[in-house]
């Protein structure tokens, strides 16, 4: 098919501003780097895309979002300065210019960020998110490409510790608890609560994967609707994908209506059970067990920082950005110990789902610490034994209770109870552990996931040694795991992508829809896939004890591989000229490096010169782009 499309390219005209450069593209606008001829000032300008500025609707919608935006004051939302007036030609909104990049680059560049991190930018967030709620705005498309960053670049050298900091408008150098500026913006499909049915049209606004369940089905849509966006963005930053995922925007909304995720911390155990359960409670299908308000969210995301010691986040932030070894030796030296410590407080306390989240995320992250491998082994046979004992004890008074009724026998009873300075009862209440239901999941097993941590890995090889052992029980029982003989266990693997090839301690396993017969113990294993998509992976993990009761249900491990970048360039195409797809840029001369979740990328490839078309992309493999000129 051949496009013919104007090579020239012209800028709107305003009276008070000068185009220096288009910055962004959107559904709705494009923006562009302007000057403001007055105040002798660079700015952001969004002028509406001519198609759309006589439809009266968006028209309408337009101006709400300026007078919405307008009206909110705080430091994490991008300012509003000037909007278009009734005559103007164009329709325009002129807002702060923030130098940098957005969320959504940042991780296309880094694919995750460290748990901690992310913690603290979704933190911030949230109090901007408060403000506007507050302020009757709802701003209903949360996601990274309307979180606008500024990062200092590169850690000071010595002697120059004002060469990295960002700097005010003014020249003034910010302050340390301030050089991480993060803002949202993007409040043009927002929910004015006190407007009279400007967006409540019945139309679905906003991104699929991001959107809530009731704003999908057309319900309320309140505070509690950018929680869970929140919670959407803040998974994605610390897993590295979104919680729900699909083929087409179809399956994506299937899969947030069914509430179908995997847990953050059996996605990448790094992150530990504590955060997977504050995500989980932003990402409550039912609005009535969600966390309710933005502040709510970040008060459990500050309550957390605050039991890891981390007392100014914001300077945590930017010493992340400036320093990312130094950031990595704090983990190793400062992270790890806490929670082990935290770890060993839970274990005294008898909550025993909390020092299992705590020793397992700290053998996460230091994989080759034999030391928190003991602990979790420890850990692990005690519950065993505790739940035996327990079972076993309510089962003798079960016996007894039975006896005495039958027989009569008040007095042997008393007399045994002379006999013995122990009541025959009390194995049972000393050996139960009360556990909320919130904690049922992981009450009584502890997984040891020994893989490295992308953050904190000191190698590029230990970065990629990632084995995840899953919470999930199987809905399919093998029946061959009946009767398994004593230090055995069956073995479930699911490998991503499913086209791999699995070794286990040098023998071949035909993994798929099966399960394997491994020890209980630690056990090594090699991961590959034909082709150039993915890289090979090699690693350990360990198969623990079965829980009492189920023995015949096997044990779950799943190892991702990582998957390639898809590399492409674009061809015969003038100077100047780019081609984005997926969020990755390839400008003429230079190629584009598209960060994949699966083995082949497919959709739309957007043109400098506004050309758009449908393309593939496989992960691993460089294409061929060519200018649709």
């Amino acid at each position: 098919m051949t496009v013919t499309v104007s090579s020239s390219v012209h800028f709107p005209e305003l009276e008070k501003y000068e185009f220096i450069e288009e910055i962004g593209h959107g559904g709705m606008a494009t923006v562009y780097r302007a000057r403001d001829l007055r105040l002798d000032r660079e700015v952001a300008v969004k002028v509406i895309h001519k198609h759309l500025r006589e439809n009266v609707e968006v028209r309408r919608r337009f101006v709400s979002e300026a007078k919405a935006v307008a009206k909110l004051r705080h430091r994490g939302i991008v300012e509003v300065y000037d909007v278009s007036a009734q005559d103007d030609v164009e329709r325009y909104l002129v807002v702060e210019l923030i130098r940098g990049m957005s969320l959504r680059q940042l991780l296309t560049a880094r694919g995750t960020l460290p748990p901690e991190i992310a913690a603290i930018m979704v933190s911030i967030l949230c109090d901007a998110v408060e403000h506007a709620h507050r302020s009757g705005v709802i701003h209903r498309d949360i996601k990274p490409e309307n979180v606008l960053l500024e990062l200092p670049e590169v850690a000071p050298s010595e002697g120059d510790s004002d060469s990295a900091a960002p700097v005010d408008t003014d020249g003034s150098v910010r302050s340390e608890s301030d050089q991480v500026v993060i803002k949202l913006t993007d409040f043009g499909i927002a929910k004015v609560l006190d407007a009279q049915g400007v967006t409540s049209t019945g139309q679905i606004l906003g991104s699929p994967a991001h959107m809530a369940p009731e704003q999908i089905e057309g319900g309320a849509v309140g505070p509690h609707t950018d929680v869970f966006a929140l919670g959407v963005l803040l998974y994605e930053c610390m897993v590295g994908h979104l919680p729900f995922e699909g083929n087409n925007p179809a399956q994506v909304l299937r899969r947030v209506l069914d509430g179908c995720y995997e847990a953050a911390d059996a996605e990448r155990p790094e992150i530990g059970g504590r955060w997977a359960r504050i995500l989980a409670a932003a990402l409550e299908l039912d609005v009535e067990a969600r966390v309710p308000r933005a502040e709510d969210f970040g008060a459990l995301i500050r309550a957390e920082l605050g039991a890891l010691e981390i007392p100014e986040p914001r300077t945590m932030l930017a010493d992340y950005f400036r320093d990312e070894d130094g950031y990595t030796d704090w983990v190793r030296d400062a992270l790890v110990p806490r929670l082990v410590k935290r770890g060993e407080v839970e274990k005294k306390g008898g909550h025993i789902p909390g020092a299992a989240a705590d020793f397992n995320r700290a053998l996460a992250l230091k994989p080759d610490d034999l030391a928190i491998l003991k602990r979790i082994t420890l850990l692990s046979a005690e519950t065993v034994w505790k739940e035996r004992a327990a079972r076993f004890g309510a089962i003798a008074t079960a016996a007894v209770a039975v006896f005495g009724a039958t027989l009569g026998i008040t007095k042997w009873i008393s007399h045994s109870q002379v006999d013995s300075p122990v009541p025959l009862g009390s194995v049972v209440t000393e050996s139960i552990v009360s556990l909320p239901p919130s904690t049922e999941r992981s009450a009584t097993v502890v997984h040891p996931p020994p893989r490295t941590d992308q953050s904190v890995s000191t190698t590029p090889s230990s970065k990629k040694d990632m084995v995840v052992p899953t919470s999930k029980s199987s809905t399919k029982e093998s029946s061959s795991s009946v009767g398994l003989p004593t230090g055995s266990r069956a073995v479930g693997f699911n490998i991503i992508p499913a086209g791999a090839t699995l070794v286990v301690d040098g023998a071949t396993v035909n993994w798929f829809g099966k399960s394997t017969m491994l020890s209980i113990g630690s056990h090594s294993y090699s991961a590959q896939v034909s082709g150039e998509c993915c890289k090979q992976r090699k690693g350990s993990f360990v198969v623990p004890p079965p829980e009492p009761g189920q023995e015949d249900r096997p044990h779950h491990v799943t190892v991702r591989l990582e998957i390639k970048p898809a590399v492409f360039v674009l061809k015969g195409a003038p100077p100047g000229s780019s081609v984005s797809c997926g969020g990755a840029t390839a400008a003429a001369g230079s190629p584009g490096n598209l960060t994949m979740t699966k083995v082949q990328w497919a959709g739309t490839c957007r043109f400098s010169n506004g050309v758009s078309l449908q393309m593939t992309l496989p992960a691993g493999r460089t294409t061929t782009v060519a200018w649709p000129g």
